[in-house]
């Protein structure tokens, strides 16, 4: 309160004396005090007042921030408020409740499919490197069955030769050395293709078992998540 100095000693004394803090053999000691307490009741009333007022303001903007209802109505905003909190409050947060639940299961279901599509993903992934795997080998062992075949017709030309073929054999032969260099350009290319996919494949599929793992098991958390939750624990 705005009030001089001198003022606030005395209504602490009157104070005192009012909560029975003052024995009656100090009161005579105190008299002056109190007279001057008196004296100036006016103006400690008024400084008083306006600290009231100020307080059932905050109060009043406390009960309805967005539409401050006057003082003289504050008792029964009170009243109001108070049975709000003690009827329609316990519902309505037992309904905000229940449906935040229920959002929460949606979310974990939602959850829960992505990471069963995420390793179905990994699944038919995993099949298909496997599929290019045996593709490679294919593609190698046909090209060594086509070289094997060609080095079979060029022995059998070669041994042994009528004379009558030697000619035909050199142009043959001719002809047949840009295939043969093709093919084993082709095979060498085959066996590195087959060697990296055996280094780099090998570890992506253990990478992709290792995410495959996590995902099963993040899957399994969030149905026993779902379970508590269907049973309200």
């Amino acid at each position: 309160m705005d009030l001089p100095p001198d003022l606030h000693a005395v209504i602490e004394i009157v104070t005192a004396q009012l909560n029975g803090q003052i024995s009656a053999s100090d009161r005579d000691i105190l008299s002056s005090d109190i007279g001057f307490f008196h004296s100036n009741i006016g103006l400690i009333a008024s400084a008083l007042s306006t600290q009231l007022v100020t307080i059932a303001d905050y109060l009043c903007m406390i009960a309805s921030p967005s539409s401050v209802p006057p003082i003289s109505s504050l008792a029964s905003t009170a009243q109001t408020l108070e049975n709000s909190a003690t009827e329609s409050l316990p519902s309505d947060l037992q309904a905000a409740t229940t449906h935040l639940t229920n959002t929460l299961t949606t979310l974990l279901n939602t959850h829960s499919t992505l990471l069963s599509t995420s390793i179905k993903t990994l699944e038919q992934t995993q099949q298909g490197a496997l599929a290019r795997h045996t593709k490679s080998s294919a593609e190698l062992l046909q090209t060594k069955a086509i070289l094997l075949g060609l080095q079979a017709k060029i022995h059998t030309l070669l041994h042994p030769p009528p004379p009558e073929f030697v000619d035909a054999l050199k142009e043959y032969r001719k002809g047949l050395g840009g295939g043969k260099r093709a093919l084993w350009d082709r095979e060498a290319l085959a066996r590195r293709e087959l060697e990296l996919y055996g280094k780099a494949g090998e570890k992506g599929m253990r990478d992709l078992a290792k995410r495959k793992k996590g995902l099963v098991e993040e899957a399994e958390r969030i149905e026993a998540e779902i379970s508590k939750l269907q049973r309200g624990e």
